[in-house]
């Protein structure tokens, strides 16, 4: 009986699987991916849910949680229809310094827009309209920050947010002798060099690079980011000067403390990821949290926990140290 029932199960898989599914045999096949979880002064962790089924893609929904697993619920099913980007999807979210969550939308091929969105008022407002944007770190209310763009020499490029518009770096930084463009056109590829995972305390941006990477862009198809030694890195905008903080196991989200004292990086490495604590002013770095797959760190208001995704299948909860 016992060797029936096995056969008997490997055959409904088989079948569900050649079917491609349908109704509610369809849903045990459905995979469930988690992206950017935002700590939000109203006490939820907001982050972006995709449920990808047999018969295609997905398209992600803004969700929310209690810390403490006590509640979660969808939030928004669709994107909002602004005037340039009437049919755009959910890109990514980012904390606004207000409190309130930050959206961005993925229109077309080649554009992203930046919302704010208020939870209790459920209500946007217009903060850029860019071209496609992998990141994004707010300094103020205003829409000042950072955005992480894609360019042609490379993956991953840092430019300046202000008055809804991206626009380059003005000057090139020097790090311990390396001089770099952080931003960079789609032209002078030997001037730049791998630059990724924008985030900001006050005057000062934190962003990781890979020095080795200077001379080498664009890079060549057998050749991965992942190849390279990355540094987190700090870069002071008063006095318009960078230093290298610490060597990081791999690359890395960045996440930066409400004191600022200390920056977490999400590792995403198949040996020493999981997520790392470096202090800001000694650049010692500590291993807060195991995992091979780690993305996304975001700090609870207070700055005594933190949340990220695992090999985005799960929110992770971890106090800060």
């Amino acid at each position: 009986m016992r060797t029936l029932r096995t056969a008997l199960t490997s055959v409904l898989v088989l079948a569900v699987i050649l079917v491609g599914g349908c109704g509610r045999i369809s849903g045990l096949l459905d995979s469930v991916s988690l992206f950017h979880p935002v700590w939000a002064a109203d006490g939820w962790v907001y982050y972006l849910r995709e449920v990808t089924s047999t018969s295609g893609s997905g398209v992600a929904e803004v969700w929310r949680q209690r810390p403490d697993g006590s509640g979660e619920e969808a939030v928004l099913t669709r994107a909002p229809a602004v005037p340039a980007c009437e049919a755009g999807l959910f890109s990514f979210l980012f904390a606004d310094p207000d409190g309130d969550l930050g959206v961005a939308l993925e229109c077309g091929w080649d554009g992203t827009e930046l919302l704010t969105y208020s939870p209790a008022d459920k209500t946007f407002e217009p903060l850029a309209s860019t071209r496609f944007l992998a990141g994004a770190a707010l300094v103020n209310g205003d829409g000042r920050g950072y955005v992480q763009a894609r360019r042609k020499c490379g993956p991953g490029g840092i430019q300046l947010l202000a008055d809804g518009k991206a626009s380059e770096f003005p000057s090139p930084v020097t790090v311990d002798g390396t001089t770099f463009n952080l931003s960079g056109s789609d032209t002078g590829c030997e001037s730049m060099v791998l630059v990724r995972s924008p985030a900001t305390m006050g005057e000062r941006l934190f962003f990781i690079t890979a020095p080795d990477t200077l001379g080498r862009l664009p890079l060549p198809v057998e050749v991965y980011p992942s190849d390279f030694t990355w540094h987190l890195t700090e870069w002071d905008v008063g006095s318009a000067t960078a230093r290298f903080l610490a060597e990081l196991p791999g690359l890395a989200d960045l996440a930066v403390s409400p004191d600022g004292r200390s920056v977490i990086a999400a590792v995403a490495s198949d040996h020493v990821g999981g997520v790392w604590s470096v202090d800001v002013d000694t650049g010692k770095k500590t291993r807060i949290a195991d995992g091979e797959r780690a993305y996304h760190p975001s700090f609870s208001p207070d700055g005594k926990r933190f949340v990220y995704v695992e090999a985005f299948r799960r929110l992770r909860f971890a106090e800060a140290r």
